[in-house]
């Protein structure tokens, strides 16, 4: 940032100052938690890779050199992509080792282990099987619209964003709607246990129904063992996956498959809603929606952040790292940034219709979300059922919005809508 820019800033009334910017990063608490879009612009003009005292970590803000990281895993490791913010207690470690030993994920491994773990999960998520699925993840949208149709008002989180992809995750693994509720706990749970800072006692809390997802997930490994269905648990069952292998990779997938989903959709109706115009224009245009998901993850990413750790020194950024320096990638950051999107802070409806999306909420080459496409399919349909069936949707009035305070997941707690009834 030149001299004016920064006499502009402070006539601005710019909060922040380069000389404390690690200090001054505070994404777990207002007003950074709700609108973190604003330190990013900050950061990337002034100091775009920094040291964060929160995260005792550097953050890297600029979409180029995110690109560049993700394009190099040999030089970026993800082996710690799932550490926590801070350290576990002795209590926590304890409890976690009731569970399956702690393998390597999807998401926290490199090279030939990375593609062990993914490639008997191609065949589940081919387009072709996704394209299968269309008719029951819209009979899903609607019935739970069905639901709440005629009330005229309606927690759309709770009663579709949120249920919508669970149930489709969970037909996927032939698990019965009756543990939605459990699962839904153990896996909000499981995003404060790896990704915000806790409390000794919610450590603790988070760690046990981690544990317990994991003896679910590996119950129904065993079910199907003796009973094959035509379900994901079962097509992997032929695999050489090890048991902990399979209950690492089915947990995150349960976690993965209907959290970042059911952000994806609050995060779409919160922006659609709020500038009510675009909400007509959808309902008007629906052939336009596939275009407005893919801006919906681009403006607000539902997966705002990934770690990496450097294996050596590294020069990114007009910065040099020693070894095992851990770094976050702010996606959210990244998507926003000014050198690859004109008007990087509104939300153009328009952006991704002639032009294929180039964001980064779902990652980028090798460690691209395995189930992009399917939740593409979900934000889709939810969009085009709601905006079909509740053409006069609209955000009720005088009501706070409150975001969850994790790293790795961005959503909102609460979006109250209202309908007139015909």
């Amino acid at each position: 940032m030149n001299v004016q820019d920064t006499a502009q800033s402070q006539r601005q009334g710019c909060p922040f100052h380069k000389e404390k910017i690690g200090e001054e990063y505070q994404p777990f608490v207002n007003p950074q938690l709700s609108n973190p879009y604003l330190f990013y612009d900050f950061a990337r003009k002034e100091e775009p890779i920094f040291y964060s005292s929160a995260l005792n970590g550097y953050v890297v803000t600029r979409y180029d050199d995110i690109l560049a990281i993700l394009k190099d895993p040999a030089k970026y490791s993800s082996k710690d992509n799932l550490e926590p913010i801070g350290e576990y207690t002795k209590e926590t470690i304890d409890v976690l080792r009731t569970g399956f030993p702690f393998v390597s994920d999807l998401v926290n491994s490199d090279g030939s282990r990375h593609k062990f773990l993914k490639e008997p999960l191609l065949k589940v998520f081919a387009p072709a099987r996704i394209a299968a699925m269309e008719e029951s993840v819209s009979a899903i949208a609607n019935r739970l619209v069905d639901n709440f149709i005629k009330d005229g008002q309606a927690d759309i989180l709770g009663q579709f964003a949120f249920p919508m992809p669970l149930e489709v995750i969970l037909n996927l693994y032939g698990v019965p709607l009756a543990g939605m509720t459990d699962i839904k706990i153990w896996c909000n749970d499981m995003a404060e246990l790896f990704s915000a800072p806790l409390t000794p006692q919610r450590q603790v809390e988070c760690a046990r129904s981690f544990v317990s997802l994991q003896y679910k997930v590996a119950d129904l490994i065993e079910q199907r063992k003796q009973s094959p269905q035509n379900d994901l648990i079962s097509d992997i069952q032929d695999s050489d996956l090890t048991m902990p292998d399979m209950v690492m990779v089915l947990s995150g997938l349960i976690f993965a498959g209907h959290k970042t989903t059911s952000h994806l959709i609050g995060n779409a109706l919160k922006v659609l809603l709020d500038q009510r115009d675009l909400w007509q224009t959808i309902c008007e245009n629906p052939s336009i929606i596939p275009g407005v998901v893919e801006e919906a993850l681009r403006y607000d990413a539902p997966v705002p952040a990934v770690y990496r750790t450097t294996t050596g020194i590294v020069e990114i950024g007009g910065a040099t790292l020693p070894k095992d320096t851990k770094l976050f990638l702010m996606y959210g950051s990244a998507n926003r940034d000014e050198s690859q999107y004109e008007n990087a802070d509104n939300f153009d409806i328009q952006r991704f219709q002639k032009t294929t999306s180039n964001h980064l909420a779902f990652g980028h080459g090798m460690h691209r979300c395995i189930g992009s496409k399917l939740a593409l399919t979900e934000a889709r349909i939810a969009l085009e059922v709601l905006s079909s069936r509740l053409p006069n949707l609209k955000l009720q009035s005088n009501q706070e919005f409150t975001y969850i305070p994790t790293l790795r997941s961005r959503g909102c707690t609460n979006l109250h809508v209202e309908w007139d009834v015909v």
